[in-house]
């Protein structure tokens, strides 16, 4: 069972992610992460998973987030499930920062852990490298027409 004194902390670049509940934990049934996003943090690119679901909780500040063509600003309280297979994104909304509760189902804290791995603070993102992470992790970009893949 986790706990305070063995969570896991992550950075990737203006991020920190911090596994609450690791998905060895659960068989890979789930994940829950604690998403502490940067002021200002434009966020991921609009992408969507083949077979994980996002459930979030806002547990302080407020991110606008994208699911499907609805955009809206959720602050603190607030909850929400990005269904699988449906495009999303998000980022911070607030000049203080956010931070979010992130349930997956199944699991993706694998993708946290190798993001951080690549993608440490400070250092940019490389986009074919970044794109490589979402590839293993039933992430996939969802890319203005005509834009070719990083890939």
């Amino acid at each position: 069972m986790a706990n305070d004194t063995n969570e896991e902390r992550l950075t990737a670049g203006p991020t920190v992610t911090v596994v609450k509940v690791a998905g060895e934990e659960t068989g890979g049934k789930r994940s829950v992460v604690e998403m502490h996003l940067e002021a200002g943090w434009s966020g991921p690119p609009l992408h969507a998973h083949e077979t994980v679901e996002h459930t979030w909780y806002i547990v302080d500040g407020a991110v606008t987030l994208t699911v499907g063509d609805d955009v809206r600003t959720y602050g603190k309280g607030d909850a929400l499930t990005v269904p699988a297979g449906t495009p999303h994104g998000f980022s911070t909304a607030t000049t203080d920062g956010a931070v979010v509760l992130e349930v997956d189902t199944p699991a993706l804290d694998g993708y946290f852990r190798d993001l951080a791995e690549a993608f440490p603070a400070g250092g940019p993102p490389d986009p074919a490298v970044i794109a490589e992470i979402m590839g293993r992790h039933d992430t996939r970009p969802i890319l203005p027409e005509g834009v070719p893949s990083p890939t």
